[in-house]
């Protein structure tokens, strides 16, 4: 299973706007997305649970796809974590 890990630099952090293009970008693909953030662990089509992340400026957030789709997938998560959601 492939993996990433992200680094947010948006000054909000991992707030419901950035959570919801997450889930945007996700369901677009067949591949089952993980995000984990210390302790914390979220299926990449939940917004509520991506919030629970508490994820702020700086965190570093692992990303793990699994499916057919996979590494077009966290390429595209990888490039909207370095836009920093479009902010």
């Amino acid at each position: 299973m492939p993996s990433i890990i992200c680094k947010v630099i948006n000054k909000k952090g991992m707030h419901a706007r950035a959570a919801a293009r997450i889930v945007a970008l996700t369901c677009k693909y067949e591949s089952q997305v993980t995000l984990s953030h210390q302790l914390n662990q979220a299926n990449g089509d939940s917004l509520l649970k991506l919030l629970t992340l508490n994820a702020p400026k700086g965190s570093l957030v692992t990303i793990d796809a699994k499916g057919s789709d996979s590494a077009q997938l966290l390429e595209k998560l990888q490039a909207l974590f370095e836009d920093g959601f479009g902010e």
